[in-house]
């Protein structure tokens, strides 16, 4: 009977430390990574868009997902200016002040200008935002003057850039993309222009700012400007960056970086109309999941982890997540993407549909994407023995666990009792 007692108190304190460990530990919360699943495959059917020529770069796997013409030369029109913008921003102050030329100041027949007059003093940064927001023609040829000291230098470095880029079909014979039969590139090309000029922070931002004043200057009152890439666009909300460009309405250009989802890439559209550049980023956008090979980390997934519960009458409650995630890791493996979560132990009595916590995805080790976790069933309050995380159902197991020690050890000394008893008499006789 001693045995028993020592044996039952033995199972009383495993089951309180087996019960307390995990949760001291935080076991149970891991999130279940056989729910990674693949998603999106190249050579999928591709959308139907109306730019003669176009790519869609995945800068998370730092390749093309989509092609249309992606090697033919086009004009690129006004999209030539981020490299003329990103080279300033590089080699200016942008509190330098640079004065126009008579060159910088030569009239271009029906371009945007900020109509500059010799010897007018601007800031770099206020040429920047102008050829950046209102695609301003003079702005840009007065910034190249100012970085090489001629335009035809500065035309040089665009293109001695471009070569070290690796871009061997394009060349630039000016800073703003004026129509010219020598000055062309292709899809291919401005995408990694593209890339490599929005690798500057302030060029990003100049591109997404809405609306910006420049300042007066010694010969101009100061000048309002809007975002023509964002009215281009539609204020499409995925776009990160960007710029127009276009001669007419039917001889468009558009360059932006965009990310939705999880999903980052570039989408270079040439030789466009008006209305195809405001739609055809949608279009591809959108078929950019099915495009891109990744890996689908949840689509409101049951039990994707679990938590524990405090007093509750069971010890965990499977979590549930809601909405399309996806993550896309260079190594194109499931090994390449992370899933943090951070659960806050939830308190008895537990709502299907609480909220628990949160998830964190990560791919390239950066975040892609999160979530919030939701409780996946109702836990009801437990009982006393609850406080030390055992549920009801395991308190009713130990309990007769321990009641059957009890019982055996009680049967066991009977028997022995009832053996010394007999042994006594047959001494005794």
């Amino acid at each position: 009977m001693k045995a028993a007692r020592s044996l039952a108190l033995l199972i009383i304190v495993l089951t309180i430390v087996l019960s307390y460990l995990p949760v001291a530990f935080g076991s149970g919360m891991a999130y279940d990574r056989s729910l990674i699943r693949p998603s999106g495959e190249l050579g999928s059917k591709a959308p139907g868009i109306r730019a003669q020529s176009a790519i869609m770069y995945s800068t998370d796997l730092d390749m093309a997902v989509y092609e249309k013409n992606a090697d033919k030369r086009m004009e690129p029109f006004s999209i030539t200016k981020i490299l003329t913008c990103y080279l300033a921003l590089e080699n200016l102050d942008p509190d330098e002040t640079v004065t126009a030329s008579k060159n910088a100041c030569r009239e271009l027949e029906d371009g945007m200008e900020l109509e500059l007059v010799p010897g007018e003093e601007s800031k770099a940064i206020d040429l920047i935002y102008a050829a950046m927001m209102m695609s301003a023609n003079d702005a840009t040829i007065a910034l190249g003057e100012a970085v090489s000291g001629s335009e035809e230098k500065f035309i040089k470095l665009m293109n001695k850039t471009l070569k070290k880029w690796g871009c061997e079909n394009t060349n630039f014979v000016n800073t703003n993309g004026w129509q010219h039969k020598n000055h062309y590139t292709t899809a291919r090309d401005m995408a990694i222009i593209t890339k490599h000029c929005f690798e500057n922070e302030k060029l990003r931002e100049i591109a997404l700012t809405k609306k910006y004043t420049m300042p007066a200057t010694n010969k101009g009152d100061k000048l309002k400007m809007e975002n023509a890439l964002l009215k281009a666009t539609d204020n499409l909300e995925w776009i990160t960056y960007g710029k127009t460009g276009s001669w007419s309405e039917s001889q468009c250009t558009l360059t932006i970086g965009f990310t939705e989802s999880g999903i980052n890439g570039i989408i270079v559209l040439l030789g466009d109309t008006a209305k195809g550049r405001m739609e055809d980023p949608k279009t591809l956008i959108k078929a950019a999941h099915d495009l891109t090979p990744g890996f689908i980390v949840t689509d409101s997934d049951k039990n994707v982890c679990s938590a524990h519960v405090k007093h509750g009458a069971k010890t965990e409650v499977p979590l549930d997540t809601k909405g399309l995630r996806y993550a896309y890791p260079k190594s194109q493996k499931a090994a390449g993407v992370k899933v943090e979560t951070e659960i806050n132990i939830p308190e008895a009595p537990v709502k299907k549909g609480d909220k628990v916590g949160k998830f964190y995805i990560y791919a390239n080790r950066e975040q892609v994407g999160e979530g919030y976790l939701y409780a996946g069933e109702d836990v009801e309050k437990g009982w006393l023995p609850s406080y030390l995380y055992i549920s009801n159902t395991k308190t009713i197991v130990v309990g007769i666990i321990l009641a059957l020690v009890l019982v055996l050890g009680f049967v066991l000394q009977k028997r022995d009792d009832l053996k010394r008893r007999r042994k006594i008499e047959a001494q005794t006789r």
